[in-house]
């Protein structure tokens, strides 16, 4: 056998098993799509595994949205995310704050009512807006709702500041306070122990003058935050810090946007309107001295478009190339197509 057969012959060969190892077509009209899920983005929700804040304005903002406007749970159209769900508890209201401390306010978007919100802001809290500017005050058959939340607070006394280390084996430095062996022993009673269970689990709580307690609960435990707190809670044995011990504690800046992008564009169950915006601000900042908490959250929502109103005569004409199916009424797929590009299946005269 000459080398071209021998070569002609492996090649039929190959043609042929590549045949065989193709995967099966349908038309991909009548071919049901499947979609992977997209992943699930992470929330921050106080009940979130992954998430490393959590502030209670977002829950305040969805409690207004639900009580003033939904008068119910807020459901959407096509299912909640989880994250709706778990807001919809209502787990945390206002009553865990004083009066003083937040505001929270709704009603159609105009500029008037940012007018009145930034003066209210800044009547009570001497602040300025970060999340007002983000909004379309222009936007027409929408309504807002916002809160804000404003902490200060300071030590009974100032905690010293001690020698910068690296965190959790960092390659830099960072900063620290607390209280050493060569500290006033009035710092001490800025302290107290919760509990001690071990070198690498134990809460203190810090007091302040605002009597806002700042509770510190080391542990290499991952799971979210309502469970940490059921730890703190539930082990407290509240032991004296003695003056062989020992505190140091990072300073802390956060100033942190968050966009609940997952609530945005669905629309709410009994409404016509559709969440547009749904943000979140944390500024959040612990140092020798006490600490300050500013946060903002608005939910933005907008009425779904209405069916555009012909204004003059509309003329279906199909003259040109189109496309034809049949299907039965409740069904999802139609049993006939066909796409008409000549008279080859017209009719003549």
């Amino acid at each position: 056998m000459s080398l071209k057969k021998v070569f002609l012959t492996l090649l039929l060969l190959i043609v042929v098993s590549f045949s065989f190892c193709l995967p099966s077509f349908s038309f991909p009209f009548f071919k049901k799509a499947t979609y992977a899920p997209a992943p699930v983005q992470s929330v921050t929700t106080y009940r979130d595994v992954q998430n490393n804040l959590w502030c209670v304005t977002f829950q305040l903002v969805w409690n207004e949205l639900s009580e003033k406007f939904v008068k119910g749970p807020v459901n959407f159209v096509g299912g909640n995310p989880p994250i709706a769900d778990e807001l919809n508890k209502k787990l945390y209201t206002s009553d865990i704050l004083s009066e003083e401390s937040y505001y929270t306010t709704y009603g159609k978007i105009s500029k008037k009512l940012k007018k009145q919100i930034e003066k209210n802001i800044k009547k009570k809290f001497n602040e300025t807006s970060d999340l007002l500017g983000m909004v379309n005050w222009e936007a027409k058959n929408s309504y807002l709702f916002y809160s804000i939340l404003k902490k200060n607070f300071n030590f009974l006394t100032a905690f010293d500041k001690l020698v910068a280390a690296p965190f959790n084996g960092s390659e830099f430095n960072v900063k620290y306070f607390g209280v050493d062996e060569k500290s006033d022993a009035k710092l001490r009673k800025n302290v107290d122990v919760l509990f001690y269970n071990s070198p690498d689990e134990y809460a203190v709580r810090l007091q302040t003058k605002e009597k806002e307690d700042v509770i510190l609960y080391r542990t290499d435990k991952e799971d979210t935050f309502e469970n940490y707190f059921a730890d703190v809670s539930q082990n407290q044995q509240n032991t004296k810090f003695f003056k062989e011990d020992v505190l140091n504690v990072p300073e802390l800046k956060v100033d942190k946007t968050i966009s609940y992008d997952e609530l945005c564009g669905r629309k709410i169950e009994g409404t016509k309107f559709v969440v547009s915006q749904a943000l979140q601000t944390i500024q959040f900042n612990l140092d020798n001295k006490g600490g300050s908490l500013k946060s903002e959250a608005i939910i933005t929502i907008m009425k779904t478009a209405l069916e555009p109103q012909p204004t003059q005569p509309r003329y279906f004409l199909f003259n040109k190339p189109f496309v034809l199916f049949l299907m039965e009424q409740g069904k999802e797929k139609p049993y006939y197509a066909m796409k008409v590009n000549d008279t080859d299946f017209l009719v003549k005269e």
